[in-house]
């Protein structure tokens, strides 16, 4: 995959409590889910940052991107696209993004290596997870 960043966010619906999320980019994205993370656009990405009620909580190494299968849409029947994950990366504090002049849309927002490193320096420890 390219060098892209890009931030998506996700929702309450599909995680309803912080430690949900927490869960899914630390074990469930790999155990239950093969390391493929549904998402309803399929922009080109080398890094994903996952964001919740504005707060990023972690980012995803990707190593490419494919269309949803069967299986993919009936786990997120919303699914366009899903992202092969070869790591994930869980933030020991939760970063608001406005906090770093960052403002997610409805659709993504790509940001600069340098956003990102004012993400992960915020982060605290940065604990990460194996995939593929």
């Amino acid at each position: 995959m390219d060098g892209r960043i890009i931030i998506y966010g996700v929702s309450e619906e599909v995680f309803p409590a912080e430690q949900d999320l927490v869960d899914y980019l630390s074990k469930d994205l790999f155990r239950e889910n093969q390391s493929r993370f549904r998402y309803t656009q399929c922009k080109d990405a080398g890094k994903i940052v996952i964001s919740w009620k504005g707060l990023s909580y972690g980012h995803l190494i990707v190593t490419g991107k494919v269309k949803s299968t069967d299986e993919d849409i009936e786990d997120f029947p919303p699914a366009k696209c899903t992202y092969l994950v070869k790591s994930s990366a869980v933030y020991e504090n939760p970063v608001r993004l406005r906090d770093v002049g960052i403002k997610v849309g409805s659709f993504g927002t790509s940001i600069t290596e340098g956003q990102f490193e004012g993400i992960t320096n915020r982060a605290g420890q940065i604990t990460t997870h194996s995939g593929l």
